[in-house]
């Protein structure tokens, strides 16, 4: 339970709202719900007041301070909400700064890793179901707990006639034993709604696989089978929301029991007058509602739980690179070894490239060229080894300068829907017109030409012009002419030769190869120079 309660401080701390939007809030909540348990005793303390037959003018004041309270109970609550809700804003607005970071610094084998679904929209959701952490759990909870105090207080202190500190005794020990029942509550609610997620979940994977099996194994005569499977995650499933309900019924009885511990105290009353002993009974009473808070609370933190657990396996502590661009961008790789999925790819690989220089990685598919490139531009990092610019690896150097002085094109070019002139230059200054990078590939393309609506050969060409725009000095291309016939694939080189830059470049073509100056084959895991 530790361990959760300081996952869910730490997300609290990490928006860290300003101190007076969190002192407005709790006034705000605080004064809501003063005016929302006044205004209940009050009416009732007046229905036992008006049975003394006072004077009209005490009735006619007592009704007048009731209204002012039913009055301004909406607008108190409407400001309770208000700056409960800039809170959770403020709040989203920084785990969502935080998530974007995050994401965008993701290597290929955490994309790979989070690859089902959309990874950054169920973030985005996360991170809208965290504000109920302010919503409707801290804020809620920090005014109920007061207000029961300040109830307290009120019976000990203001009492007319006699000193009741007995009942407020038996009163505060009912409150502090529901608060540690619901404490004590909370590991085993949250194991309890962990089950249910997994066994929703496992339900749900369940029934799509039996969909796509059903009907061969219906035709093989095994529909038994999918019955059992069927019964068997159905079972588990109720199971686990049984184990739920139970536990949320116990939960439920805490504050209704702790209202009645108060009340059996008011037993131990002094001699008092029937009003105070009705203010009294309604503030015992009372317990039931701040407890039903409390209980949100409770299942607002469970709720909340899931998403900050999901949010803080993408919290990768990597550190960034800070330092810069290196003067000398000689490309050297020392024993460098890639592992993926417990096969070793890539094993003690060792190149040097002098800048203005271009190498061709050849092997046949699978053999890990990809992975290499992958390596280099930081993408992935390496089981063992070091990968140096110059005098600096490249996982030191600052992002935006590594990004800005290396262009890495992957061979099936993901790029975002749209213009392709917009795709060109999203992200990144453009030093070079692109559109006159197109007519030199001969791609016709016009500023309403969209991306999406290009062939596979133009899709390659226009990463190519992207990789361009920002004028690199070291690209790493992977496979940039697959679907280029001669004739493009010499227009590619010729404006890839005019950039003085260095290149790697994972090719099977003959022609990109004689293009390039020097040919490393890349097979069994290990990089050996071809003479050129």
């Amino acid at each position: 339970m530790k361990g959760d309660l300081r996952r869910l401080l730490r997300w609290l701390r990490r928006a860290r709202p300003p101190a007076h939007d969190l002192w407005a809030a709790l006034a705000a909540g605080l004064v809501a719900s003063l005016t929302n348990v006044a205004l209940v005793v009050g009416a009732v303390a007046l229905l036992v007041a008006s049975a003394s037959r006072p004077g009209l003018q005490a009735v006619l004041g007592a009704l007048i301070v009731i209204e002012l309270f039913a009055f301004l109970r909406s607008p108190l609550r409407f400001a309770e909400r208000m700056s409960s809700h800039r809170l959770g804003f403020e709040a989203v607005t920084v785990w969502r700064r935080w998530l974007v970071e995050v994401i965008g610094g993701l290597d290929y084998s955490q994309w790979r890793r989070y690859r089902s679904g959309d990874l950054l929209e169920r973030a985005l959701r996360d991170t809208d179901e965290l504000q109920d952490l302010w919503l409707r759990c801290a804020i809620p909870v920090s005014t109920s707990s007061f207000v029961m105090l300040l109830g307290d207080a009120t019976v000990a202190l203001l009492a007319p006639h006699g000193r009741w500190w007995v009942v407020v005794l038996i009163m505060a020990l009912a409150q502090l034993a529901g608060f540690i029942a619901l404490a004590l509550s909370f590991e085993p609610l949250l194991r309890a709604d962990r089950a249910l997620r997994s066994a929703r979940g496992h339900y749900r994977g369940e029934l799509v696989e039996l969909s796509r099996v059903t009907p061969e194994l219906s035709r093989l005569g095994r529909i038994e089978y999918v019955q059992q499977r069927s019964d068997a995650t159905t079972s588990r499933l109720r199971s686990a929301e049984a184990r739920s309900d139970q536990l949320q019924r116990v939960a439920n009885i805490i504050g209704p029991l702790v209202a009645m511990v108060s009340l059996a105290g008011m037993d131990f009353r002094p001699a008092s007058s029937p009003v105070w002993i009705v203010v009294a009974g309604m503030l015992a009473i009372s317990n039931v509602e701040s407890f039903a808070i409390l209980r949100a609370g409770l299942d607002t933190a469970i709720a909340v739980s899931a998403a900050a657990e999901r949010l803080e396996e993408l919290d990768d502590p990597r550190q960034r690179g800070r330092r810069d661009w290196p003067i000398d961008a000689t490309i050297r790789l020392e024993e460098v070894t890639f592992e993926l999925a417990g096969r070793v790819l890539i094993n003690g690989a060792t190149l040097t490239l002098a800048p203005g220089r271009r190498l061709a990685i050849t092997g046949v598919s699978g053999a890990g060229k990809s992975a290499l490139l992958r390596l280099i531009a930081n993408l992935e990092a390496p089981t063992s080894g070091a990968i140096w610019i110059g005098d600096t690896r490249v996982e030191e150097i600052d992002e935006v300068q590594l990004r800005n002085r290396m262009a890495y094109v992957p061979s099936e070019p993901g790029l975002m829907r749209g213009f392709a002139i917009d795709v060109i230059a999203l992200g990144r200054a453009s030093r070079r017109d692109p559109l006159e990078d197109l007519r030199q590939l001969h791609i016709a393309a016009e500023p309403t030409t969209r991306w999406e609506n290009l062939s596979r050969g133009e899709t390659e060409r226009v990463a190519v012009v992207r990789a361009l725009a920002g004028e690199p000095v070291v690209y790493l291309l992977d496979e940039p002419t697959s679907a280029l016939g001669s004739l493009e694939t010499k227009l590619v080189l010729d404006v890839l030769a005019k950039t003085q830059a260095s290149f790697i470049i994972a090719t099977h073509d003959p022609q990109v190869i004689d293009w390039c100056h020097q040919t490393m084959v890349l097979a069994h895991t290990t990089l050996d120079p071809l003479s050129h």
